[in-house]
């Protein structure tokens, strides 16, 4: 199960109001008082609808899931969070956020002896302030998980992955694939027969944050997040910043950890960043060991798409969802777009992408489709028809060199649509 936060409590005690604040305004007041209070270490907010009220959610780390903070209408607030993957640290950092929270906008925490079972904090440090239990609950289920991810082996399955992002399978060797690298399968017997020997795998151990949280942190974004090329959309130049950042105050403070010299030579290249660190950092990567980068997205990526489709993309594209559900994958000399289309039902007109001439075909084991190639040096372009049962899309795959065709066809022909499995 993890180590989980499920918090309940009431806000508006604030006597400037008669009444409790509507959910919605009172969750932009929170996000503001995160954004400010988290600063740096907020990589995402958004609000959503939910059957009980607006929902905030919130991403403090790379490894962690989002915390969601319900506003559940008369003042109730109900929080929900999985600490279990980040660490101790992490446990802390946040029952501190919403403590100081709490003060802050008015919030009364109710007391776990007087609600439900299951609701509270499992190790008892939101409620009492004492850390002791949170390490051992988090190596408990950290050996279970590996007993788990073993007997899954045994029955022949593989690419098990623990507590990454939902949206991107990662092709990478490895009995197991985390945020901090994968694991092999002798990792996983140490570690179901000892969980303290994994704690390697926990980004944020100790408390507060410092040189270990720091370069955890962009360990994290490093396998995870990270495009190993030079940064084409802003939100990819500013994460090349922050891992700098990370490795940078985190080896000013202990230059005795253990840090990526190669990958972080890579990105202080690819963000045109020279002087007397660039020339440390160069040095370091040279005497290295040889091996393979890190980094998930050096290799392929399945990517979930829009209506239930996924498809196989290079790991360097960068990635955009865009207002009218189409998604577009690019980098500097290739782009596939997909469009999903609307299903075929009896009765509806076909589009004009129905009379478009195809040359190819293909009979996938859920989707088939056809295409079109034309071919231009510089101006490559297949636009591919595909169809699911009754779910359509568009896909349109288009690169600079003509020598990349085989790519551009085994990308479109790489198209499955899970509702049709």
């Amino acid at each position: 199960m993890g180590v989980k936060l499920l918090l309940a409590g009431w806000y508006g005690g604030d006597e400037l109001f008669s009444a409790p604040e509507a959910p919605w305004p009172w969750l932009r007041r929170v996000e503001r008082w995160v954004r400010g209070a988290a600063e740096e270490l907020l990589e995402s907010s958004r609000t959503v609808e939910g059957p009980r009220g607006p929902i905030l959610f919130l991403r403090l780390h790379p490894a962690a899931e989002e915390v969601a903070i319900v506003a559940a209408g008369q003042g109730r607030v109900v929080v929900l969070a999985n600490t279990s993957m980040v660490g101790p640290g992490y446990h802390r950092y946040l029952c501190d956020l919403l403590h100081a929270l709490g003060d802050a906008l008015h919030v009364d925490w109710a007391d776990p002896a007087l609600t439900v079972a299951g609701v509270g904090d499992p190790t008892g440090y939101f409620h009492t302030g004492d850390p002791s239990d949170i390490a051992p609950r988090m190596l408990a289920w950290l050996g279970a998980m590996a007993g788990r991810v073993l007997e899954f082996r045994r029955q022949g399955h593989s690419g098990a992955t623990l507590s990454l992002r939902a949206g991107h399978g990662f092709e990478h060797p490895g009995a197991l694939l985390t945020p901090m690298g994968p694991r092999d399968e002798a990792w996983l017997r140490a570690v179901h027969e000892d969980p303290l020997s994994g704690r390697d795998i926990f980004p944020w151990w100790e408390p507060g944050q410092g040189a270990s949280t720091k370069l955890g942190r962009a360990l994290s974004l490093i396998w995870t997040e990270m495009v190993w090329r030079p940064p084409l959309l802003e939100e990819e130049r500013h994460r090349f910043r922050e891992v700098a950042r990370l490795l940078e105050s985190a080896w000013r403070e202990a230059p005795e950890l253990a840090y990526p010299w190669r990958e972080w030579q890579q990105v202080l290249g690819y963000l045109g960043v020279g002087g007397t660190l660039a020339e440390k950092v160069s040095r370091r990567a040279v005497e290295s060991p040889a091996g393979p980068l890190i980094g998930y997205r050096r290799g392929a990526v399945q990517v979930t798409l829009p209506e239930g489709w996924e498809i196989r993309i290079p790991g360097s594209l960068a990635e955009q969802r865009l207002a009218d559900g189409s998604w577009v994958a690019r980098d500097h000399r290739r782009s596939v777009r997909f469009v999903p289309l609307q299903d075929d039902v009896q009765g509806i007109a076909p589009g004009p992408e129905e009379s478009l001439p195809y040359e190819f075909q293909h009979q996938g084991e859920r989707v088939s489709g056809r295409a079109t190639l034309h071919m231009e040096p510089g101006d490559c372009r297949l636009t591919a028809l595909c169809e699911a049962g009754a779910h359509r899309a568009l896909c349109v795959v288009s690169f600079d060199d003509p020598e990349e065709q085989d790519w551009a066809l085994g990308t479109w022909r790489s198209l499955d649509h899970a509702v049709a499995a």
